[in-house]
């Protein structure tokens, strides 16, 4: 799957990264990066609980 996070909308707040350090980072970065591409299937739960619990909704995925 493929995930996006919009960097106009991402305040950079870390909640992804918290949840999936191993698809999100913030590093140097204002605003959260995905560091895996695609996304395997397995962590289809952790994108949805990133995007569910994201404040500013920044992240998307599609198949």
């Amino acid at each position: 799957m493929k995930v996006f996070v919009d960097p106009d909308t991402c305040m950079g707040c870390g909640v992804c990264e918290t949840i999936a350090p191993e698809i999100f980072q913030l590093g140097d970065q204002i605003h959260a990066i995905v560091i895996m591409d695609p996304v395997p299937e397995s962590y289809r739960d952790l994108v949805q609980q990133a995007v569910d619990e994201c404040p500013e909704e920044a992240i998307s995925f599609e198949d």
